[in-house]
């Protein structure tokens, strides 16, 4: 695939589940970073799981960059057969669904944006880091040491550069670009997703859009809060099924 395998994992149930959806992880790591979501979601989609390239299972000689992982992502839902499908990011990730979906709507049912970061009152890629450090400090440790091991994996120059180049794109431009109803999902206690952003987000957004806000948790919701996370998610789905024209707008305090 353009000179890199996307290495994915796809879990669902046993007979017909509701709409498909692909998740999308975080700078540095890899899916293994969201399985426990994707274990909870699985019980009625068929969720497909992306290393994107260069990192975990999915080794890429060059860096790529924000809209050619995109176009890889759209690469793998042909392969699947997926014409349409809900795009779930996490951190980074959200980024890159973003970005997919706002370059090619008419494959993307929703956009759920899990702990959006690269928030550009935070200013430089190095505050952006240094408050990863302090969110790392509520984590569990085990989590914490699986990531500094993908982080490694990946090697520094590519996680930098893709960090960069994060901070230059503004995610609420992709998000109002998107044209499909989005769920934007923070954590309490998250130091890089601050209600005030995910608000912004949520502002910015063309179509309906909502803000839940998990309790107690940081930015690892995937991992850390899966089952409050598939929750948020599975409500948001059930009610654009249910109002697919008319979802109300939701309003979160900043936070």
């Amino acid at each position: 695939m353009d000179g890199a395998w996307l290495h994915t994992e796809v879990i669902g149930p046993d007979g017909p589940g509701d709409e498909p959806i692909v998740l999308l992880h975080g700078l540095g790591v890899s899916a293994a970073s969201l399985g426990p979501l994707a274990g909870r979601l699985a019980r009625r989609h068929e969720v497909v799981s992306c290393d994107l390239p260069g990192f975990g299972d999915s080794p890429a000689p060059e860096i790529w960059d924000t809209a050619r992982i995109a176009e890889g992502v759209r690469r793998v839902l042909d392969d699947r057969g997926l014409a349409r499908a809900v795009l779930a990011g996490h951190s980074y990730g959200c980024h890159v669904a973003a970005c997919l979906a706002a370059r090619h709507p008419e494959r993307v049912v929703a956009l759920v944006l899990l702990s959006p970061a690269f928030d550009r009152r935070f200013g430089s890629p190095l505050t952006q880091l240094l408050r990863l450090t302090v969110d790392a400090t509520m984590e569990r440790p085990g989590l914490v040491a699986g990531g500094i091991r993908d982080y490694v994996r990946a090697g520094p120059r590519r996680v930098v550069t893709t960090l960069r180049e994060a901070s230059r794109i503004p995610l609420d431009d992709l998000v109002a670009a998107a044209r499909c109803p989005v769920l934007i999902v923070r954590g309490s206690r998250d130091a890089l997703t601050t209600g005030r952003w995910a608000d912004e987000l949520r502002r910015s957004a063309a179509a309906p859009a909502r803000v839940a806000v998990v309790p107690r948790a940081a930015h690892a919701l995937g991992h850390e809060a899966p089952g409050a996370a598939a929750g948020a998610i599975e409500a948001f789905l059930a009610n654009l099924r249910a109002h697919p024209t008319s979802m109300a707008r939701d309003a979160s305090p900043p936070g």
